[in-house]
């Protein structure tokens, strides 16, 4: 080959390289395109309803307003406010309670439910379609349902200490029952979702690890705890984030149909409280600091755990 017919390939080589780059170029700028097209319509929704709301919120807290009157500004006093408010701390605490008391079982439960589904006993046909009914029953039907459970005078609870010649409990109206017995009814809310992840995480567990634990003569307990919980730990992790996040922000519902945060402030969390000095005490800027403060919290929980996650999977 001639030095010519040398330059004439490595320019036409150049050429094809050129071009194929162009190509992907472009391929990539469509893909781009037709991504952010289809997120389009969520991304509007979230700005509209998340991103929004949430700058009108942290603006308000700085202000004091009624709703009908021009706001006013007034500075960090309804942070000072909220600092020397005993009952906002008692809802803070209550909130605390409903993450402590809820988080772990939830956790412990839809484990040991979805290994149930997952290991196609006999009955769990039955298993499969029960888990799933919280989801397909709003907030609000769930909650009478539980409270009708709870029903000293009516539901199954109470006949059943009626049976056994004991005394019925007012559990709703009882400030050391109360908070637990809505902590048992928002676990068995999130069920569903924890036993979907779960699942998940276990169709990810490689089947051989099984076959030589059963050739080691590893029995079924030895094999749930040394190899399937372990196995699913970065699955347990998201969703004890998601769990907590959860417990703090979705117990407003709860309280507010089934106690309206009684007996006695037992079941006001930190949601519930912000409600009421929004609609009851028309104090819409101290709302927003609760509010603020409710978000600083989800967002500090979910900074960690990507913080925590980066860290492991190093």
């Amino acid at each position: 080959m001639t030095a010519l017919e040398t330059k004439r390939s490595a320019g036409a080589l150049r050429r094809h390289s050129r071009s194929q780059l162009r190509a992907k170029t472009k391929y990539r700028a469509a893909d781009a395109a037709s991504a952010w097209l289809l997120l389009a319509p969520a991304l509007v929704l979230f700005i509209l309803f998340i991103i929004i709301p949430t700058i009108v919120g942290v603006g308000l807290s700085f202000y004091e307003w009624n709703f009908f009157d021009t706001p006013s500004f007034i500075g960090l006093a309804n942070f000072a406010k909220f600092a020397a408010d005993s009952a906002a701390w008692n809802s803070l605490g209550v909130t605390l309670l409903f993450v402590l008391l809820g988080v772990v079982p939830t956790i412990a439960l839809g484990f040991m439910l979805a290994v149930l589904i997952n290991a196609n006993m006999p009955g769990v046909g039955v298993l499969r379609v029960l888990y799933f009914v919280p989801v397909v029953l709003s907030v609000a039907v769930s909650a009478v349902l539980w409270a009708f459970i709870y029903d000293s005078r009516q539901g199954p609870i109470g006949a059943l200490l009626r049976l056994l010649g004991l005394p019925p409990i007012d559990i709703l109206h009882t400030d050391t029952l109360a908070l637990p017995a809505l902590v048992v009814m928002m676990v068995w809310l999130a069920l569903p979702i924890v036993i979907i992840l779960y699942l998940a995480g276990l169709q990810r567990v490689p089947e051989d690890i099984y076959s030589a634990a059963a050739l080691d003569g590893a029995g079924p307990w030895r094999t749930l705890w040394s190899i399937t919980w372990p196995n699913v730990a970065s699955t347990t992790f998201v969703v004890a984030i998601l769990e907590i996040v959860n417990y703090v922000a979705s117990s407003l519902d709860v309280s507010l149909i089934m106690t309206n945060g009684g007996p006695l402030g037992a079941t006001t969390a930190l949601s519930l409280y912000a409600y009421r000095q929004a609609f009851s005490n028309q104090d819409v800027g101290y709302a927003s600091v609760l509010s603020v403060v409710q978000m600083v919290i989800i967002v500090a929980v979910i900074g960690l755990g990507r913080l925590i996650t980066r860290r492991f999977s190093r």
